[in-house]
């Protein structure tokens, strides 16, 4: 389809970016093979003499030599093997002789030190510690690089190079300088994108500059800069020295090893499959196979994963069993489909464990998690004083004994205390199975026995999950009451009153069953939960605040189906304000999810009220941003530490109030991309600024799947 739309102008987190042009696009948008960049580590285990590597170079011949605290190494292709001190490196390196020595001495003085040299057919650059020094060998000058109105005096010049087509590079505390042609310069800091200042080394390749720094690696290319830092990238952030191979990928010297930022040609189907074997290798727990992350014995070794369970066991498998009927949808792959079988049985059985047993929960009722009664029990982790520590942090905390009561075969622990977020997964991962992958009556039969069990189960409570001690639980209440007339709840109103909608809506969806139409808008419309959903908790703050990342997806997640299956326009223009008005928060986010989302319920649509008429069609920068964080999903998922707190292009988020919250964007006030952030689960903070990881837990694919899958099932994008 061919689109053409005005983005409606918002200033941007942090100020001074907004989308306003006029933008057509056809749909779906092309993918096709990209450049994916990948780590490969190499320590003593791969040959090294040390871990201690000093340099690193490419010679002539295209080998690349590293030498380290006990000798040097050249790489074979898959190790490092010894090399004798004595052989001839066959490095060609630029030097100066005496007499261009002494001419440089004439004019920056004796006490000049020099850092680095750099020749391109005949003309020499010179980086020192007073300035960027240019000339034939014999006569020199002082660079003072300018580009517009802006007019540079460089010092402390730290590196230098000129690349394949002789354009010059240059690396200071001030920022990066080239020289596009004689007299014309590029000029660039932190408002430019430059990630970093204190650099340490500079190379050249196919593929663009890249830069080493004391706190990470830099690449420039194509106009954009790209920031390596943590261990997800490197095997230490203080890079030595850099070498670029003929292929353009980074030969990276430190003190942990040798790193190796190399470039994979993929597609995002490929990337698909790759996060699939993952899931299939690492991640399945239990006969039922929940999909989990992973805890790891000792720092990034996958050989020692095991699968471990989360308070949002049933949210989690509910977004997986979404993605694989979506992939469905989309492949017809038969595997998905079995995948999707395989989710939806896992996913119903935490509404029956939960019957019978030493302590069973009215009919209906959906457990968190589930553990085997032959691993250790987890009840004395979870005792009283668990529930008295938490109570004394928040006074609504409930205290209930025990949290993980025995089912009735005795085979499983279940977790009670259920939310909404499980319930939001629940019923997402329900109406795409439903939808899109049952095919015969006894399929769709079995959904609408377990929704429906569901469902009963809320209205016989007062529009509330009630667990094993007859109480309503902590975050599962949705009654008029509650969330119209208890202060408690007054800044959750809007995304509880949205949720219980949805489930009621996707109920009449599958069930059929017209008296959940009727509760469904007697809520809506007589008890206001409609106008109610119209502000969710970030647009209830204003620009500026992160707030609850999960309640942003949960969010999204029941807006999907509660405007694809409405029709009464009455409703339908409350929940596109809704939806409209929260992602203009998200979209700075980059998040595929929440933009394919926004996307599948607003393209094409129009809303008017009494201000006027307002196109909900996403702008292109829609699919673009959704895009460009499918291609940077990293491959590896370990919890590795990271941080962006030191870089210059850093632009501080302020608070609701306008104080600084401690967290940040880019320099146009967009989030970090995904490949230089830990947030890759669309549940943390991607504002946040660094990350305490240990390298101890393998997080899966499944947000990565979901979002693709609905992608291409809508078609949005392409191969």
């Amino acid at each position: 389809m061919r689109i053409t739309i005005i983005a409606v102008p918002l200033l941007s987190l942090g100020g001074g970016f907004a989308y306003s042009q006029e933008t057509a696009y056809d749909l779906p948008l092309a993918v096709g093979v990209f450049e994916q960049q990948v780590h490969r580590a190499y320590t003593t285990e791969q040959g090294l003499p040390s871990n201690d590597v000093s340099r690193i170079s490419k010679e002539v011949d295209g080998a690349i030599v590293a030498i380290t605290a006990d000798g040097a190494a050249i790489f074979d292709g898959e190790r490092w093997q010894p090399r004798a001190a004595a052989e001839p490196s066959a490095i060609s390196e630029v030097e100066l002789d005496a007499q261009q020595i002494a001419a440089l001495h004439e004019l920056a003085g004796e006490d000049i030190v020099i850092r680095g040299v750099a020749e391109y057919e005949g003309e020499y650059a010179v980086a020192a510690d007073t300035g960027l020094y240019l000339g034939n060998g014999g006569n020199w000058r002082m660079a003072l690089p300018r580009q517009g109105d802006v007019r540079w005096a460089p010092v402390d010049v730290r590196v230098v190079i000129y690349d394949a087509a002789g354009t010059l590079w240059f690396a200071a505390p001030q920022g990066v300088g080239c020289r596009v042609s004689e007299g014309e310069w590029m000029l660039f800091t932190g408002a430019e994108g430059l990630p970093y200042n204190d650099f340490t080394c500079i190379a050249a390749g196919p593929k663009g500059i890249w830069f080493g720094t004391t706190n990470g690696a830099i690449q420039y290319r194509d106009g954009s800069w790209t920031f390596r830092q943590g261990r997800r990238w490197l095997l230490d952030n203080h890079v030595r020295d850099i070498a670029v191979d003929r292929d353009g990928n980074a030969w990276i010297a430190t003190a942990g090893g040798v790193s190796c930022i190399a470039h994979e040609p993929m597609t995002l189907a490929e990337k698909a499959a790759f996060y699939e074997e993952e899931i299939d290798k690492y991640h399945r727990r239990t006969r039922f196979d929940y999909v989990n992350p992973a805890a790891l014995d000792s720092p990034g070794d996958k050989s020692t994963a095991t699968p471990v369970f989360t308070d949002n066991d049933g949210h989690n498998m509910g977004l997986y069993l979404g993605a694989v009927s979506l992939g469905y949808a989309a492949t017809g792959d038969p595997k998905l489909k079995q995948d999707a079988v395989n989710a939806f049985r896992a996913l119903s059985f935490l509404g029956e464990v939960t019957e019978g047993g030493t302590h069973p929960a009215p009919k209906g009722f959906i457990a968190r998690a589930v553990l085997p009664t032959s691993e250790p029990d987890p009840n004395p982790d979870f005792d009283l004083e668990y529930d008295l520590r938490r109570n004394e942090r928040d006074a609504m905390w409930k205290i209930i004994q025990p949290r993980w009561p025995i089912d009735e075969s005795g085979e499983w622990y279940w977790k009670n205390d259920s939310s909404a977020d499980e319930l939001d997964g629940h019923f997402f991962g329900y109406a795409l199975y439903f939808d899109h992958v049952c095919e015969s009556e006894a399929e769709k039969d079995e959904v609408r026995e377990v929704v429906r069990r569901i469902i009963e189960h809320i209205l016989a409570h007062d529009y509330n999950l009630v667990d094993h001690d007859g109480l309503p639980t902590r975050w599962g209440q949705f009654s008029p009451d509650d969330l119209n007339r208890n202060e408690a709840w007054w800044y959750e109103r809007g995304l509880r009153s949205f949720s219980i909608l949805t489930y009621l809506s996707i109920a009449h969806h599958i069930t059929g069953d017209p008296s959940y139409r009727d509760v469904y808008l007697e809520l809506a419309l007589e008890h206001g939960y409609g106008m109610n959903g119209m502000t969710q908790p970030k647009t209830i703050s204003g620009p500026g605040f992160v707030g609850h990342q999960p309640d942003d997806n949960m969010a999204f997640a029941n807006y999907y189906h509660l405007i694809r299956y409405e029709s009464d326009p009455k409703l339908l223009s409350m929940y596109y304000h809704a939806i409209y008005s929260h992602w203009r928060h998200e979209k700075p986010e980059h998040n595929p999810f929440t933009n394919f989302i926004y996307a599948a319920c607003c393209l094409g649509k129009v809303r008017t009220d009494h201000w006027g008429s307002t196109d909900l069609s996403p702008p292109r920068h829609c699919f673009d941003d959704a895009i460009d964080t499918l291609k940077r999903y990293p491959l590896d998922l370990i919890d590795w530490p990271m941080s962006n707190a030191h870089r210059i292009d850093m632009t501080p988020l302020l608070d609701e109030r306008g104080q600084p919250s401690g967290w940040g964007g880019t320099h146009d006030g967009q989030v970090f991309p995904i490949d230089e952030r830990y947030e890759i689960y669309w549940d943390r903070n991607p504002w946040a600024l660094s990350y305490e990881g240990r390298g101890m837990r393998l997080r899966d694919g499944v947000h990565y799947l979901l979002a693709y899958y609905m992608g291409l099932a809508h078609g949005f994008i392409a191969e």
